[in-house]
């Protein structure tokens, strides 16, 4: 197995970012309605505007998003994880400047060093996994 490269992890932080937009929203369960369904006819069905089916995350995608936000994002700090989360989203540095109020070379440090953080757990994580066998 070949380990993890620093494009490789911040390709994945995105792909998790953009499943976690995919996945739908956790809502309270409704309650029931005594009142019977509506049934319509086929006309009346062509004449409705069609609502845009949402695309789903594959179970691989979702796989992969739960082993970033279970596995990845726990060995950060919180300060290191709002920033890789943001940059996942694609949040400009300018904007992440403004608002963690740093410049932009220390976030770009601090956001290098999260990454490597992750990827030195992947390569031990995959050293220990090649022991046992």
């Amino acid at each position: 197995m070949t380990e993890l490269t620093l494009d490789e992890i911040k390709d994945t932080l995105e792909t998790a970012a953009y499943v976690e937009r995919l996945m739908p929203p956790v809502r309270p369960p409704k309650y029931r309605s005594c009142i019977p369904e509506i049934i319509y006819t086929p006309q009346e069905l062509a004449f409705m505007d069609r609502r845009l089916v949402r695309p789903r995350p594959t179970q691989a995608q979702v796989g992969l998003w739960e082993m970033v936000v279970l596995e990845w994002l726990p060995l950060l700090t919180p300060y290191e994880h709002n920033l890789v989360w943001k940059r996942a989203n694609r949040l400009p540095w300018k904007l992440l400047c403004r608002e963690l109020g740093r410049t932009r070379v220390h976030l770009w440090r601090i956001y290098d060093r999260a990454l490597m953080k992750i990827q030195m757990k992947q390569k031990s994580k995959k050293c220990c996994q090649h022991k046992k066998t």
